[in-house]
């Protein structure tokens, strides 16, 4: 892997910068202190497991900011960069579909729609900026296995596919879920679920084991950090609940591709 390459431009890390001041009051707010969200977030999140399991994937996520502030390179890091234009475009309109649920005029509240507000078109400039001055890579070298290219198509698709129904249809996922979900809870959980199935697709669409090291710390953590914030509130979970262990295995099949796809030189990637 040469070193050659687009550079990532000022203003993009400047903003990646500003993500990860974001996802540090995200972290701090409903990561570690969920039971405190009527004060503390945009909105009061019920039950408290909930807001925990919000929190995990708040943590999980904070590579993908962080980690791209190192790097030179926009090769590898764009594979990041529409997934996570999704993910506040989902977040931003369960924000307007749920108005009256926020807790309109706070601090948190103006943090979290800024956070979701100025995203979606910050990052879909900066692709298009950055694309456009990028040179074509047809190099065949650290390809992506067939077989976990296949892995990465059929869990990727499953997980958006659950995002869709999360975000257009929660009353079907309400009643089979394993502790109380409103509608508002089920749509921001579906903008998680829908960046974790389109982060993958778009490993999968690189094709590239060394572009696609940078966000293998997110598929990585998705399992453990849920697992441990789950436990903080197991009373609060139906353990026995089918769609808890589906969910799950999904999570483990996720990290088993971050695991491995992370072997390999990370020098590399931050070159």
């Amino acid at each position: 892997m040469t070193t050659q390459g687009t550079p990532i431009s000022f203003p993009l890390r400047a903003w990646l910068a500003v993500e990860v001041l974001f996802g540090i009051g995200a972290v701090l707010a409903v990561g570690l202190a969920p039971a405190e969200t009527k004060t503390n977030f945009a909105w009061p999140i019920n039950p408290v497991v909930m807001a925990a399991v919000l929190g995990a994937f708040y943590m999980t996520s904070a590579p993908l900011f962080l980690l791209p502030l190192f790097s030179k390179r926009w090769e590898m890091i764009r594979i990041m960069i529409l997934p996570t234009a999704l993910f506040s475009t989902i977040q931003l309109a369960a924000t307007f579909l749920h108005w009256d649920k926020f807790s309109i005029g706070s601090t948190p509240f103006y943090v979290w729609f800024a956070s979701y507000l100025l995203p979606p078109p910050i990052f879909i400039a900066a692709y298009i900026y950055h694309q456009r001055k990028a040179k074509n890579e047809n190099s065949t070298s650290d390809e992506i296995p067939a077989w976990l290219r296949w892995i990465l198509l059929i869990v990727g698709i499953l997980f958006v596919l659950i995002a869709i129904v999360a975000f257009f249809l929660p009353s079907l996922l309400i009643p089979i879920f394993p502790w109380q979900l409103t509608p508002l809870t089920s749509r921001s959980l579906s903008g998680w679920i829908a960046i974790i199935g389109v982060l993958m697709l778009s490993i999968r669409r690189e094709n590239n084991r060394t572009r696609s090291r940078l966000a293998t710390p997110m598929l990585i953590l998705i399992l453990p950090t849920i697992l441990l914030q789950l436990t903080r509130f197991a009373s609060e979970v139906n353990w026995a609940n089918p769609t808890l262990w589906f969910g799950l295995i999904l999570f483990a099949i996720a990290g088993f591709c971050g695991i491995y796809l992370a072997i390999g030189s990370w020098k590399d990637a931050m070159s």
